[in-house]
């Protein structure tokens, strides 16, 4: 089945680490931009129309910040999505919110229409480090927005956390653990921070205004999260998200199972597999601006910065770098019977890997060993 990703460009402000594609909020942005994003659906169907009646079981609405929406046109947008495409009745509809952005009134509008899952950006509890990262929230409005979407009714909860942060103590990441699982959320993320050129955060630490934690210590705080976690009953399912059991994310699966998305909205990216043009694949990018979004979608023509064919070595390399995010691994055999046969360079690639220990393999299924989980990234790029 599909996945359908809504990128909504719109943040309060940007905090001070974040690369991905957002804007000021204005209440006259966000009302045209839901015209044009009902009418990039519609081009989409009219374009794609087999992979746009192929039926979705998630959808997850992405940013920016979804949350600086009026909830009452999240639900329109949702509505609009379900109107366009067929999504299952028991679907998994995320929301990522940030503390602060949302009411309680605004969850119980969010569940009634639709949404059964909501991720927090929590990012810290420790005042100093959300200060550094430029977070507008506060721990007080972590508590309140937590506890109104329980209320709400809304049973999968997810808490994202980020470590390796500038002036970030051990001690302060085990506090932040131990405070996230007082919550009993059902999903937890937790990303070792990589500040990215462009930033501020990337600027402040090139000026030697802030410093880096050392790589031996955030490797460190990865082990602690991982052995806090699974302690607290969360079980490891990719190498940086954990969840009580049935409480994984479907839609993120889909990227790492290389399995078909829409992306939709300004940088959003999708996967689609239009019959008797690209068996393997057809990889898209929407254009990074608003502006140049909004020009497209109004001259009548789909957003693309980037459209690319893949061919089977693609296919095959994605769903290794991909699927060897999951601490489960990949199913060799499953996916040569989906692809085909793989590139001689990719198989002798693996069989370096797997004899030098880097990569494990039992019977058809491959995977990356625990205790190199945090260095992934580096062995992930040899098999580019």
């Amino acid at each position: 089945m599909r996945g359908i990703y809504l990128h909504i460009p719109f943040c309060a402000r940007k905090c001070s680490y974040c690369d991905f594609y957002s804007v000021a909020a204005s209440s006259p942005a966000m009302t045209e931009f839901r015209g044009l994003l009902m009418r990039e659906m519609d081009m989409v169907r009219n374009r794609f129309p087999e992979d746009a009646a192929a039926t979705a079981d998630t959808v997850y609405f992405g940013g920016g910040t979804p949350t600086v929406f009026p909830p009452e046109a999240l639900c329109g947008l949702l509505s609009a999505t379900r109107e366009r495409f067929p999504v299952e009745p028991d679907a998994e509809i995320t929301a990522e919110a940030n503390p602060g952005t949302v009411t309680a009134e605004g969850l119980r509008t969010m569940r009634e229409g639709g949404f059964t899952r909501v991720s927090i950006g929590v990012q810290s509890f420790t005042p100093a480090t959300l200060r550094t990262l430029g977070r507008i929230h506060g721990v007080e409005e972590v508590h309140r927005t937590y506890r109104d979407a329980r209320s709400a009714g809304f049973h999968s909860l997810g808490i994202d956390l980020i470590f390796g942060i500038p002036g970030q103590r051990t001690e302060d990441w085990e506090a932040d653990l131990d405070r996230t699982i007082t919550f009993l959320p059902a999903h937890v993320s937790a990303y070792a921070l990589a500040p990215e050129p462009g930033t501020p955060l990337h600027a402040a630490i090139g000026r030697g205004e802030l410093a880096m934690p050392p790589d031996e210590e955030v490797a460190r705080m990865y082990e602690t999260a991982r052995t806090v976690l699974s302690g607290a009953g969360y079980r490891q399912y990719e190498i940086s998200n954990f969840a009580r059991p049935g409480s994984e994310s479907r839609h993120n699966r889909k990227y790492w199972r290389r399995e078909g998305t829409l992306g939709l909205g300004p940088s959003a990216h999708g996967l689609l597999f239009p019959p008797g043009t690209a068996f393997y694949g057809l990889r898209t990018a929407n254009t990074p601006s608003l502006a140049e979004y909004g020009k497209g979608i109004r001259e009548g023509r789909l957003p693309f910065a980037e459209v690319r064919v893949c061919d089977s070595s693609d296919a095959w390399k994605e769903s290794l770098i991909f699927g060897l995010r999951m601490t489960d691994g990949v199913d060799l055999e499953e996916i040569e019977k989906r692809i085909g046969a793989p590139p001689d360079p990719l198989r002798d690639a693996v069989a370096v890997l797997t004899r030098t220990g880097r990569l494990l393999r039992a019977g058809t299924r491959l995977r990356l060993p625990a205790n190199l989980f945090f260095v992934s990234n580096e062995i992930l790029a040899l098999l580019s």
